[in-house]
């Protein structure tokens, strides 16, 4: 133990620790992908942010979705209102029906991602680092 106290490497007491990196390893690694990270740099910082706020704007949604729900249910509960639900279901199936064949399905998610891509990478000089960062603000 005494020995790594004099070592370079701040975790060599740690046997499990991973070597610290060379500096050149790192340099030939930043030089050979350079035009790779550049190119990604900007847009897919923009993709990650654009991700992070539609989570938190989705989010919002859902929580003021259910609480306007919960609140309706609550007055239909104790008797102040009627809600007909099936007519309201109607309405919202026309609404977001993008093919009109009555049904919301996968196609009409598909539609709905393709606006939205188009909206989000219009006029950005790489849609792909924008795609990227937006799929890894998703999951973060």
């Amino acid at each position: 133990m005494a020995l790594g106290l004099f070592s370079s490497n701040p975790n060599s007491g740690d046997p499990y620790a991973p070597p610290s990196p060379n500096d050149d390893d790192l340099n030939s690694i930043l030089s050979q992908y350079r035009p790779l990270i550049q190119q990604f740099s900007l847009s897919s910082l923009l993709g990650y942010c654009s991700a992070v706020s539609a989570k938190r704007i989705g989010k919002t949604l859902a929580f003021i979705g259910g609480l306007a729900f919960v609140s309706l249910q609550a007055l239909v509960h104790q008797g102040y209102i009627s809600v007909d639900w099936k007519k309201i279901e109607q309405s919202v199936k026309e609404a977001v029906d993008t093919d009109d064949d009555g049904e919301f399905t996968e196609k009409d998610v598909q539609r709905y991602w393709e606006r939205v891509k188009v909206f989000l990478t219009e006029n950005i000089p790489d849609a792909s680092g924008f795609g990227v960062g937006f799929m890894l603000g998703l999951k973060s």
